[in-house]
């Protein structure tokens, strides 16, 4: 017995576009909630949806009505292979084994005929439909306010918050500019920078090192040399040299 499908206090749906001729007794509708969910003569179903690059989507593949040659041909190949049935079960209890093989052996190239048929036929019905839930949220609750939204941004930057009051429609220059704030940006930025451009505090060197570095940059030694000494880029021994990197540090005497 299937559940009964409950929806929140406050919660509107609305039925969402498909955009293709589609089986009739199928509809998708998307919530202010940000849930989606099925329609059909069974019942209401949440559609859970699964995950690309952090956004929410749905994945759907549904199936336009059959041409009306197509099913009566289908059904000529049913009828034939039903009654071809009928013969192979009455030659297996009394007919020669000769026409009983010869006979099981039509009925066996019909089928792979009819299954052959079918499959190409139903690849050419299906329809595979895929849209971000944030983007139906927006696009069915979020008039747009200018004609050049183009993209909906998270306001909290929170992939799974779909609600109306979080999305915003922006163009890709402002969308860009909005992911600046980001703390996911900002946290790749800093893990990038101090990567390349370590600090004093996740530096491979010491104290007692950079003394010793520093006297030898006074003394002319190559930048190579350096580098393979103290297992360093060179881009490190620059910002020493410069003072960005351990500036309060007196070389070696």
């Amino acid at each position: 017995m299937q559940k009964e499908f409950q929806s929140f206090i406050g919660e509107e749906w609305k039925n969402v576009d498909l955009k293709s001729p589609y089986v009739k007794d199928y509809r998708l509708e998307v919530s202010n909630f940000g849930r989606l969910r099925s329609v059909t003569p069974k019942g209401l179903n949440l559609l859970k949806g699964s995950d690309t690059n952090g956004y929410r989507t749905i994945r759907l593949k549904l199936f336009k009505p059959r041409p009306e040659e197509d099913q009566l041909l289908l059904d000529k190949y049913l009828k034939e292979i039903r009654d071809l049935r009928k013969v192979v079960r009455k030659l297996e209890k009394e007919g020669p084994v000769s026409e009983f093989n010869s006979t099981q052996g039509e009925l066996e190239k019909l089928i792979k005929k009819k299954d052959k048929f079918l499959k190409k036929e139903t690849k050419a019905r299906t329809i595979y439909y895929q849209a971000l839930v944030h983007r139906l949220v927006a696009e069915y609750f979020l008039p747009e306010t200018h004609t050049e939204g183009k993209v909906v941004a998270h306001l909290d930057f929170n992939k799974h918050n779909n609600r109306p009051s979080n999305l915003k429609w922006m163009t890709m220059e402002e969308n860009i500019a909005h992911q600046q704030n980001s703390p996911y940006v900002i946290s790749d930025y800093k893990k990038r920078k101090d990567r390349f451009f370590p600090s004093e505090n996740n530096s491979k060197l010491t104290e007692t090192k950079v003394m010793y570095l520093k006297k030898l940059l006074n003394e002319g030694k190559p930048m190579k040399q350096l580098v393979r000494m103290f297992k360093v880029t060179e881009t490190q021994i620059l910002r020493i040299k410069r003072g960005e990197n351990w500036g309060r540090v007196k070389a070696a005497k």
